[in-house]
């Protein structure tokens, strides 16, 4: 007994076949690996940023006097989020963050310093593009010099 000879063509079709369906296999979990990738290459730690983008984000602009700012992005796969810290004379200090930081208020907060925060602001009264929640921390560092940090993010 002979065994029957496939037509080429459909061998063709055969192979084509399995090439298709090893794709509509494949490509799913390609996808889904290319997502756990990105999902831990970035380790968390913060980055060097850019104090104007930092300050844009916050809707802010840098108070007179600041010096030695230090902008940082925290941004997560989730999330956007920046710090700043910067340091400036404790002379007139709560009304020139108000100045400079519109958008928060002063909030009680125990032990020394002072704390700002949008807690008051609704949703629909961000200004589009800015952060979500926005909170100052002070602390005195001497008798003529605060350090201001400064918090910005999305959730």
């Amino acid at each position: 007994m002979q065994a029957e000879r496939v037509p080429a063509r459909r061998r063709w079709l055969k192979w084509a076949a399995i090439a298709l369906g090893a794709g509509v296999v494949l490509a799913p979990l390609l996808g889904l690996a290319l997502f756990a990738y990105a999902l831990t290459t970035r380790d968390g730690s913060p980055t060097r940023a850019d104090c104007s983008e930092v300050l844009e984000f916050a809707g802010a602009s840098m108070p007179a006097q600041a010096t030695g700012a230090n902008c940082m992005d925290t941004n997560s796969l989730m999330d956007r989020g920046y710090t700043a810290e910067f340091r400036m004379p404790r002379a007139d200090l709560a009304d020139r963050l108000a100045t400079a930081f519109p958008r928060v208020r002063p909030v009680e907060k125990y032990g020394p310093g002072l704390h700002f925060a949008n807690s008051q602001e609704t949703n629909e009264s961000r200004p589009h593009g800015q952060a979500m929640f926005l909170e100052l921390d002070v602390t005195y560092e001497d008798d003529t010099t605060a350090v201001v940090r400064v918090k910005a993010f999305d959730v």
